[in-house]
């Protein structure tokens, strides 16, 4: 039995053994896709193989997680969640006005809708808060507040300042206005 050829010196080489054959859409320098030059001014990036079942199944999932997230949305009614609280439906908050209605944690919650909508939280007080020219007062203790809700600056001989008015975020949502008391 002859000896295979390469095994004796001088013998000729071995031939080259071929490379195993690559993949459908790889090249030998293992990309997947190429920018070629006419597409580069567009970014077009040139894909030489399919995306595969992983690609579909991400593309469906990511799917699903959105139209979840717009169920709940509407679900909600674009009500705002925690720390947001529901202060009263805006129908009972006459427009023009400023009215007093309970808050969270003790408060109140003076709503000005005086040419827009703005909230502030006060301190319970013996009588509501009131408009009271550009401002807001608590007429039963003599409390005056400008249209910032800093304590006014007519005061009498002896009476202290009233806490400030806290102004608060306010938001209208199915109806109902919402104030964030942090």
């Amino acid at each position: 039995m002859p000896d295979p050829p390469g095994d004796h010196p001088g013998s000729p080489p071995d031939p080259p053994v071929p490379d195993p054959p690559l993949p459908p859409g790889r090249d030998p320098g293992g990309r997947v896709a190429y920018l070629p030059p006419r597409a580069a001014k567009a970014r077009k990036l040139i894909l030489r193989s399919q995306l595969g079942r992983a690609w579909i199944v991400g593309a469906a999932l990511f799917g699903v997680v959105i139209l979840a997230a717009g169920v709940l949305f509407l679900a909600r009614q674009g009500r705002p969640g925690p720390p947001w609280v529901r202060v009263a439906p805006v129908a009972a908050l006459p427009a023009g006005a400023v009215t007093e209605t309970a808050g969270p944690a003790g408060q109140v919650v003076v709503v000005d809708r005086r040419g827009g909508l703005r909230a502030f939280l006060a301190q319970l007080g013996s009588c509501p808060v009131r408009a009271a020219g550009g401002g807001f007062a608590r007429p039963c203790a003599g409390q005056r507040w400008d249209a910032e809700g800093s304590p006014a600056s007519e005061l009498r001989d002896g009476q202290e300042a009233p806490p400030p008015l806290r102004r608060v975020p306010a938001a209208v949502a199915g109806g109902d206005l919402y104030v964030d008391p942090r």
